[in-house]
C-alpha cells in the first residue's frame, strides 16, 4: 500500500507534465503498472498509488492526477463508481480482469476514456497510457 508520490522530470524542457494515480487493491498490479509507467519515456510529474477507493480519493484530492489507472474490482468495492470522482481534468483508464461486455459499457457510461484487460501485453497498457497522456496535453 504505497502512497508514496515518486517525480519524474520533464524529457523536454517546458513540456506538459502529466500527474498519474495507479488504483488497485492488489500490491503487485500496483507496483508493476507505476514501474512500467516509470520506466516509460513518458513526461510525467507523479506517480501515486492507492489499494483503496478512500485512498484513491484521498490523494486525488492532493495530487490532482490528469490520469487516473483504476481496477473496477478494489476487494470488492465497485472501483466504476469512482471515475467521477477525481475531477473533470483526470482521463480514466480502466485496467481489470473483468473484460466482459457490460464492464467495458458500465465503464464507458460512467467516463472511462480507455479500458485494458490485464491480460493484455504490458506493451498495450503502455501504449493505452502513452495516448491518453498525449490526448491531456493538449
Amino acid at each position: 500500500m504505497s502512497t508514496k508520490p515518486s517525480a519524474h522530470t520533464a524529457l523536454i524542457p517546458g513540456e506538459t507534465l502529466i500527474g498519474v494515480l495507479v488504483v488497485d487493491d492488489q500490491p503487485a498490479v500496483r507496483d508493476g503498472v507505476a514501474q512500467l509507467i516509470s520506466c516509460a519515456p513518458l513526461t510525467l510529474r507523479e506517480i501515486c498509488t492507492a489499494a483503496s477507493g478512500t485512498e484513491a480519493r484521498a490523494i486525488a484530492k492532493r495530487l490532482k492526477p490528469e490520469l487516473v489507472i483504476l481496477d473496477a474490482d478494489l476487494h470488492g468495492e465497485d472501483g466504476l463508481a469512482l471515475i467521477g470522482q477525481f475531477g473533470q481534468a483526470a482521463l480514466v483508464l480502466v485496467l481489470t480482469s473483468h473484460g466482459d461486455a457490460a464492464t467495458r459499457r458500465l465503464a464507458k457510461s460512467r467516463g472511462a476514456a480507455a479500458f485494458v484487460e490485464k491480460q493484455q501485453p504490458a506493451s498495450e497498457l503502455l501504449a493505452a497510457i502513452v495516448q491518453l497522456a498525449t490526448t491531456q496535453k493538449h
